[in-house]
């Protein structure tokens, strides 16, 4: 995947752990994610409050991120790390 200008490739590792942060913010489980051309595509279980307070119930979910959402999701996790929002980590 390359950043937002297309000079650079992304790391893999950065990747990951922005797509790690989201699906953590939505209660997924049973995750499998697959890249494909057009970005990741990810399957899994979304948790979700039960009918009583100690159940919780499972609903099927799969999302496609594009290169696009990849980058925002960067931009997201790059701010949060205090590294400025850009694509490319500043050395």
């Amino acid at each position: 995947m390359r950043d937002h200008t297309g000079r650079y490739r992304t790391r893999y590792e950065d990747t990951l752990r922005a797509l790690g942060h989201y699906l953590d913010q939505h209660r997924f489980t049973r995750i499998a994610v697959i890249e494909t051309p057009e970005g990741f595509l990810v399957k899994g279980y979304v948790a979700a409050p039960g009918r009583d307070e100690e159940s919780l119930s499972l609903a099927p979910e799969t999302l496609l991120f594009t290169d696009a959402d990849l980058i925002q999701l960067l931009e997201e996790a790059y701010r949060r790390r205090g590294t400025g929002g850009s694509s490319v980590p500043k050395p």
